[in-house]
């Protein structure tokens, strides 16, 4: 440990002392360890084997005959039997590929490249997941048969409800019945040398997931990335390199869940950011902060879903949100200034509220400076502007009430993401919390929906390739982000430009 770490941990101490906690840190590397759980972490780590057909990981040298996850497994199985039926041909394989060259992914989400029309050539299962979730549903329409496309849709749709980063018992049902409906229709469609024990164990995933929780708790395709990684270092023909680096990477990743799970709770609130300096984070950051323990998760999550509930954009953001990184102060375009004075003018239902041209005396006004976000991590999923990017993390869904009263959730393209300060009356005892006043938005375009269902069995979309008017209903709270979604330029027979949506989870890491 170096001098700079211990003379840290021993101011630490000493206002933990001054603030009569009886809780201290350990001055030395192994108590430290010890503490934060660290040494049982590291201590299990070994070498293990992937399986060839679907990644997931085993401590032998082979996987076991019948391979437990069997999601992305089925998905190279289908794929093959396709191309061996005739329903793919290579011809087929390059107009799928031309169908999504111009996709746009959510940031977590592996782009497939040219790997369509090139027969998936070894795919990993991040990208298996990518075809399942956003490709399969957009080029395969065209492509199958009717009856054995839509029986494909029902695994798509399992694998939805089944890779959820939040997954309720309701989830748990609609998925089992989706797969059970998948099986039964491969019985019928195809030969049955295609039935694998895999598929059969499908129908026992229910009772695994209502057992021990969702998929991601035991799939450990998250690991596949950073075994590659791995393989690839130059070690100079010296084996113990993998394994301490991968005790140093057990150790950098929980290093966060530690500061955050053991010492939050505790009394010493007012030296909590001095704990919250072993996190990395980037320091570049000239914004103020909500105050984070006033965060509720349950609240935040209730936002994005509840459109009766009263969000003006002010509200706390998850911890791991902030600080924000913000860029100097800037004038609002007048046009989406317009937008923002209508906005607050909506939301606090204070018509009186008034922009630089036309300032009301006693009533509150509404400045045109904001410090704009370059992005927003909420929970883990990375939002940003689409200006001077490639797009990704931008497109997202929302829901809005429709002047019949009925609910509807609009796709939209994030433009930039700002903060802005703003006191919704001159002189209120509501909000004298300083940081009451700042707002975190994101300006959107929202695109123009159309009447067009025809896409709706597989969960697609179509959207007018043209935005709605610019309105106070662009000012949208980050806390009002709905799902991420994946964008691809679609023309129908007709040679018209359209955008197909597909709505896909966001991450939910707390």
């Amino acid at each position: 440990m170096d001098e700079g770490a211990v003379i840290l941990i021993a101011i630490i101490n000493k206002i933990l002392q001054f603030l009569f906690d009886p809780f201290r840190l350990p001055v030395s590397v192994a108590g430290l360890k010890r503490l934060a759980g660290f040494e049982v972490l590291t201590s299990g780590v070994k070498k293990y084997v992937a399986c060839s057909e679907c990644h997931a990981i085993y401590d032998n040298e082979a996987a076991p005959l019948c391979c437990t996850s069997p999601n992305f497994g089925t998905a190279k199985r289908m794929l093959e039997r396709w191309v061996a039926d005739g329903l793919i041909d290579d011809k087929k394989l390059v107009a799928m590929q031309k169908a999504v060259e111009k996709v746009v992914l959510p940031p977590d989400y592996m782009s497939l490249g040219t790997r369509i029309a090139k027969g998936f050539p070894y795919m990993k299962a991040d990208e298996w997941k990518s075809w399942c979730l956003v490709y399969s549903p957009v080029v395969l329409r065209d492509v199958l048969p009717l009856s054995e496309f839509k029986n494909w849709i029902e695994f798509v749709n399992a694998c939805r409800y089944f890779t959820k980063p939040n997954v309720s018992e309701e989830d748990i049902e609609k998925g089992h019945k989706c797969l059970e409906e998948f099986c039964k229709g491969c019985e019928t469609l195809y030969d049955l040398d295609l039935l694998s024990p895999n598929m059969h164990l499908h129908l026992h995933l229910r009772q695994t997931m209502i057992d021990f929780g969702p998929v991601y708790g035991y799939w450990l395709f998250s690991f596949e990335r950073y075994n590659s990684v791995l393989k690839n270092i130059k070690t100079n023909r010296r084996n113990g390199f993998k394994l301490t680096f991968m005790r140093q990477f057990i150790e950098e990743s929980w290093k966060g869940d530690f500061v955050h799970r053991l010492l939050k709770p505790m009394h010493a609130l007012a030296c909590f950011e001095i704990f919250d300096k072993f996190i990395t984070t980037n320091n570049n950051t000239n914004t103020n902060t909500y105050l984070s323990h006033s965060f509720s998760i349950s609240k935040y999550l209730e936002a994005s879903q509840n459109i009766s509930m009263i969000i003006r954009g002010n509200e706390p953001l998850p911890p791991s949100t902030l600080p924000l990184k913000t860029r100097p102060l800037s004038f609002m375009p007048k046009h989406e200034y317009d937008c923002l004075v209508g906005y607050y003018q909506a939301a606090y239902k204070n018509p009186q509220i008034s922009g630089c041209k036309d300032v009301i005396d006693d009533s509150p006004f509404v400045n045109d400076w904001i410090e704009m976000v370059k992005s927003v991590d909420l929970l883990g999923q990375s939002y940003k502007g689409c200006i001077g990017t490639n797009g990704r993390g931008s497109y997202i869904q929302a829901y809005f009430t429709e002047q019949t009263g009925s609910e509807h959730a609009y796709v939209g393209e994030i433009q930039y993401l700002f903060v802005h300060n703003f006191r919704p009356t001159v002189s209120s005892l509501t909000y004298r919390n300083p940081h009451s006043s700042q707002h975190v938005f994101a300006f959107v375009k929202w695109f123009k929906s159309t009447s067009d269902k025809t896409r709706e069995l597989e969960g697609v979309e179509l959207l007018q390739d043209e935005f709605y008017k610019q309105d106070f209903q662009s000012i949208l709270p980050v806390h009002r982000i709905l799902l991420t979604v994946a964008i691809v330029d679609y023309k129908t027979t007709k040679n018209v430009n359209k955008k197909l949506a597909i709505p896909l989870p966001k991450k939910i890491y707390y």
